[in-house]
């Protein structure tokens, strides 16, 4: 759909109506969540036959192997391994024991089955400071072999950080009220880009979750993905309000990310 939105538009001429200029704005302004769509197609094709091959040695058979390829739950899997891959977890030896740990044969859906136990586990084994986050908050793929799809994904790694940064600008020199409560870019230059790479981060979850009010984070998340990039935007808020002095930020946004953070806890 935005291939073919942006298409109209670059035929459209030189008068455009509202409507299509609405629609090109808001195309403009999702483009880390196209971006970061791409990056999850190229990191699954990248991935897929070696996660295949590490689904097969975990004692299933080769009808329930094949059936966890097919499921439309296979492409969510692959996400979660490749979360845990991100966060420095042992993937190969704890899949078996997920695998193993409780009996599959009354699942109607294997790998549907096997994408919560590997989300539980990840919840339990939680985020670490090495955990390898594009903006610190997508997951990063790893032990990618093939050249063409590890440059197609450090492009869009690039090209996700640079959209960040520039959505974090333009709402800095707008005054936007989200940014505003973070406080103002300090001067030293090494917290400054600290401070900054923490914006970069609200920035993407605000893109990529469409928030658009006043409220920092928006709504309660509505899935378990949403759930763990709030997690770790609350994260950031955390850490860019420690970088600012504490006179450049006001109480109520303290008292707001407080509670936040209870909520996750």
């Amino acid at each position: 759909a935005a291939d073919v939105l942006r298409q109209v538009l670059a035929n459209s001429g030189a008068d455009k109506s509202a409507t299509l200029t609405s629609a090109e704005q808001w195309a403009e302004s999702q483009i880390i969540t196209r971006l970061l769509s791409e990056y999850e197609t190229i990191a699954g094709q990248a991935n897929e036959e070696r996660y295949c091959a590490l689904v097969a040695s975990t004692g299933l058979t080769a009808v329930q192997a094949d059936s966890v390829r097919a499921s439309q739950a296979w492409g969510p899997l692959m996400a979660s391994f490749r979360d845990a891959e991100s966060r420095g977890l042992n993937l190969s030896r704890a899949l078996p024991a997920l695998v193993q740990g409780r009996t599959l044969s009354s699942a109607d859906d294997i790998a549907a089955m096997l994408h919560g136990r590997v989300s539980k586990w990840l919840d339990t084994a939680g985020d670490r400071p090495e955990a390898d986050r594009i903006v610190g908050l997508f997951p990063a793929a790893g032990f990618v072999t093939n050249r063409d799809a590890d440059q197609g994904l450090q492009d869009r790694r690039t090209l996700i950080e640079q959209n960040a940064r520039t959505l974090v600008l333009h709402a800095l020199q707008r005054q936007d009220p989200w940014t505003c409560s973070l406080g103002r870019p300090p001067t030293d230059p090494v917290r400054r880009k600290e401070w900054l790479g923490r914006l970069d981060t609200i920035a993407a979850y605000r893109d990529r979750w469409q928030v658009s009010g006043h409220a920092i984070l928006g709504a309660e998340p509505r899935s378990r993905e949403q759930l763990a990039h709030r997690q770790a935007a609350q994260h950031a808020i955390s850490a860019a309000l420690e970088v600012v002095p504490a006179a450049d930020t006001s109480g109520n946004v303290r008292e707001q990310v407080r509670g936040l953070e209870t909520e996750t806890r």
